[in-house]
């Protein structure tokens, strides 16, 4: 199946029924000039008529070799798209390859929200030669779109094939006669041969929960602080902390009372040498952007507050001024080793060398006053 073929399915509406015109024997109402349950002749059937599927195209979107969304337990995925919106969110035809952006680019060019959505149905192959999804039999029925996607194996006779489990996916737009229906039930195939029904709708969240997310914001306990840092030498100086500490939020950064990220460390407790992981999800429903991931003290807690380990000269504390966007579910991930070499990194020294205590990971490359934090202990 080619990228832009299109498949169109046209389903019939029940056609009108013609009132009365004139009053049979006993049953008008009394005046002759009615349809004997009291209203006048030509009064139109008021019963609304349901939305039928007046047309579908499909095209194919792209191959991933993961998905959040997968387990054993499931042959496929849909995500329902009934708005601009909601559409800048879900798609983004600048991470594909540039073989498909055109063609991705042209076809949500041409979709109007208001008598059609789209669907972006993913399914599980069972190797790198399931590259496309076939979707159709699209139809209504009680006020659900029902139908049918399956992955497909576009491998020629002689080709050989990865052994890898893939997730191809395709955008299908579904226009309607009448309102467009939102609610979705498909039955989906994977490359296994294995069909089971998946159903979504427009109102599904597009990230995660905050409380479903996998980590830690902090230990239970209070922390013991250790001496201030101190460091021989002139030429060092300590990284500033950006962000006011009444703007440190733990966890999640809220702004303008809505929750954009939640930030979560992998454990609680680490040992030197261990490497720390810690990961910036965006949580809305909408593309949210950051400044780049550099942007964040390291810090441990001191006598005289948060002090970040890392240091240099004064220039080394500069940072690009740029916006990076996140899609809903997305964002950073560090992986920072718990030496002075896997802190420091190439840009700063560590003075003194790392110690005991409780440290702070804040990221304040999020846009508004603030950052966000979690916090771990080194033992």
């Amino acid at each position: 199946m080619a990228p832009d073929r299109r498949t169109t399915l046209r389903v019939a509406g029940a056609g009108l029924v013609g009132a009365l015109a004139g009053c049979l024997n006993g049953l008008g109402n009394g005046d002759g000039n009615g349809n004997g349950d009291g209203t006048p002749n030509g009064t139109p059937d008021e019963t609304p008529t349901e939305p039928s599927v007046k047309d579908t195209e499909i095209q194919q979107y792209r191959l991933d070799s993961s998905a959040e969304w997968y387990d054993e337990s499931t042959t496929g995925h849909v995500v329902v798209i009934d708005s601009e919106q909601r559409q800048e969110a879900v798609v983004r035809p600048h991470e594909l390859p540039e073989s498909r952006r055109e063609a991705v680019s042209s076809f949500l060019d041409g979709v109007d929200y208001g008598e059609s959505i789209v669907l972006l149905v993913a399914a599980v192959g069972p190797n790198t030669c399931y590259t496309e999804v076939d979707a159709g039999g699209f139809a209504v029925e009680d006020e659900a779109l029902v139908g049918e996607a399956s992955a497909v194996d576009t491998s020629g006779d002689d080709e050989g094939c990865g052994q890898a489990v893939t997730f191809p996916s395709a955008l299908v737009r579904v226009t309607f006669d009448g309102a467009p229906v939102t609610e979705i039930a498909l039955d989906i195939t994977d490359g296994w041969g294995e069909m089971k029904p998946v159903t979504a709708s427009a109102d599904d969240p597009l990230s995660p929960d905050p409380t479903d997310l996998p980590g830690y914001v902090r230990p239970d306990d209070e922390a013991d602080p250790v001496a201030p840092l101190s460091c021989d030498g002139d030429s060092f100086e300590r990284h500033p902390q950006w962000a006011e500490e009444a703007d440190v939020q733990y966890g999640g950064f809220e702004t303008d009372g809505e929750t954009t990220f939640a930030l979560r460390v992998a454990e609680t407790s680490y040992e030197r040498g261990d490497t720390v992981e810690i990961s910036l999800t965006n949580v809305t429903d909408r593309e949210v952007s950051t400044g780049n991931r550099r942007k964040f003290n390291l810090q441990v807690y001191t006598e005289d507050g948060w002090q970040d380990v890392r240091g240099g000269s004064e220039s080394s504390f500069g940072y690009t001024d740029v916006a990076i966007g996140h899609a809903p579910g997305e964002g950073f991930e560090w992986s920072i080793e718990l030496t002075e070499d896997g802190v420091g990194g190439d840009r700063f020294e560590v003075c003194p060398d790392l110690s005991a205590g409780r440290y702070r990971f804040a990221y304040f490359g999020v846009i508004g006053d603030g950052a966000v934090a979690v916090a771990f202990d080194v033992v």
